[in-house]
């Protein structure tokens, strides 16, 4: 069987294990999403300050998040890569302090194969201290569903949770699937914040081409 997957690199994603090893692994990317999209989603409260938000529309895409790069959430028993494993993590900043209510998140359905579910847990972390992973959960994880496609983003409710953050402080926002049936078969796709300086113009003589240097999950805190 194959291991589990976390991800690794300094303030961008988190932790890649294999059963109790730990060892850098191949991430599971997804190709460009080129199925039909949905209407793009109303920002949530949009007249609240979030704590944080990558959430952009780009006069360049048709989504507050790039379709075009995206990194598999699995469960175990996914369509994409049967038994594979792969959680995601990525940091941010609270501007301000406060109880988390919703969390968006630019995950969708594959959508190429069938799934056989497509929940999957949701829930904000300290941060370890490293600069390289979360390190202890704060308050209570939220199950969370999966749109069918973009532009729709997941939104998980954190109102009862009891996630309480403090501004200037970093966290940590983190995806998982479990072994219970509503997320065994989860093959979902976090989809990248729409291209910033972190995204590369490269010309072969066949066109310009555009190749991200790690940008990350799109998602917004509020």
């Amino acid at each position: 069987m194959r291991g589990k997957t976390f991800i690794i690199s300094c303030c961008l994603f988190a932790i890649i294990a294999c059963g109790t090893a730990f060892a850098q692994q191949a991430t599971l990317r997804a190709p460009p999403y080129t199925g039909p999209m949905t209407p793009m989603a109303a920002q949530d409260n949009p007249a609240a300050l979030p704590f944080y938000s990558n959430l952009v529309v780009s006069s360049c895409t048709s989504c507050n998040y790039d379709t075009q790069d995206g990194v598999f959430v699995l469960g175990p028993n996914n369509c994409f890569s049967p038994g594979s494993t792969q959680w995601l993590a990525y940091p941010f900043i609270a501007s301000k302090s406060g109880n988390v209510r919703t969390v968006q998140l630019a995950i969708t359905d594959y959508g190429v194969c069938v799934a056989s579910s497509t929940k999957f847990t949701v829930a904000i972390y300290s941060d370890n201290g490293l600069c390289n992973g979360p390190g202890t959960q704060i308050g209570n994880s939220v199950i969370a569903t999966a749109p069918a496609a973009p532009c729709s983003l997941t939104k998980a409710n954190f109102g009862r949770a009891g996630v309480t953050l403090t501004a200037g402080t970093t966290y940590w926002v983190v995806a998982t699937t479990s072994t219970s049936p509503s997320q065994m078969g989860t093959t979902t796709v976090w989809w990248g914040a729409n291209p910033n300086i972190g995204t590369l113009n490269f010309n072969d003589g066949n066109g310009w081409l555009v190749f991200s240097a790690g940008v990350p999950g799109g998602f917004a805190v509020q």
